[in-house]
């Protein structure tokens, strides 16, 4: 089995804000797709999503990531500021790998979805995984992303039989204490989220793979019943000596049963 994983996002300087998902499993000759959209409008907890079978995957250009798909409905550009983080690979066995790519770290970005229209920072990422994933080392997922003007940062956080985290600032891997959901802290810098507003919560067989049909079960239990918070959030920088930048994060903790 191969997943591929695209996930996409915009958040407007008000706060309203826009999450697209983009999968592609392989299973032998079984080939699926799958798209969603999640958005939100500033102050209001009531986030919307779509699911849909099959779809078109963003593509990585010169400039950043576009993605058009009639079957979502979603036109988009992430015109990057800053340059793409080169391709980690988090976890490699003979089974296989998850290989990480961050394709805009830090984007401007324009996206529309049927009627509905953000513009703002944008995030770009690609996630491709050809290891089972019943054997991915993990129990717990931190995720998360922060843009402010020319300061960016994003993290992964893991916890189980294999305990690994990973913080990209501005382009250079630093060596982050993540002592909390809401707090990071590297090298003079400190990041704090405030408890923002929460996009998502619960079951993942319940969230985002109802409508999913086929591609749901063809994912192992351990993934189905995967439990799932994310938030938007208002997240301030700290840089010595005092100096603030002030933006918006969005991040999540995945469980896996």
């Amino acid at each position: 089995m191969q997943i591929e994983k695209w996930y996409v996002d915009v958040v407007s300087p008000e706060g309203s804000g826009m999450i697209g998902y983009f999968a592609r499993v392989s299973l032998g000759p079984l080939r699926l797709r799958c798209a969603e959209t999640v958005q939100w409008q500033a102050g209001d907890p009531a986030a919307q999503s779509r699911i849909v079978l099959g779809g078109t995957p963003p593509i990585a250009v010169s400039e950043g990531v576009r993605w058009r798909s009639p079957a979502v409905g979603v036109e988009g550009r992430w015109r990057s500021r800053v340059g793409a983080v080169p391709p980690m690979v988090l976890h490699q066995e003979t089974a296989g790998r998850v290989e990480w790519t961050c394709f805009c770290p830090a984007a401007e970005t324009t996206v529309t979805v049927g009627h509905d229209r953000w513009e703002g920072s944008g995030y770009a990422e690609r996630l491709v995984i050809t290891l089972p994933p019943a054997r991915l080392p993990i129990r717990e997922l931190r995720w998360g992303r922060f843009i402010s003007g020319d300061q960016h940062c994003v993290w992964i956080r893991w916890r189980g039989p294999v305990a690994r985290s990973w913080c990209v600032h501005n382009g250079r891997p630093v060596d982050a204490a993540m002592p909390g959901l809401r707090e990071l802290a590297w090298n003079g810098h400190r990041l704090r989220l405030d408890q923002g507003t929460t996009l998502r919560a619960g079951c993942i067989a319940e969230t985002a793979l109802k409508g999913a049909g086929i591609l749901g079960w063809l994912l192992p239990a351990s993934v189905r019943n995967l439990h799932e918070t994310k938030w938007c959030s208002r997240g301030v920088l700290t840089v010595q000596p005092g100096r603030e930048h002030r933006g918006w994060a969005i991040h999540e903790v995945a469980v896996f049963p």
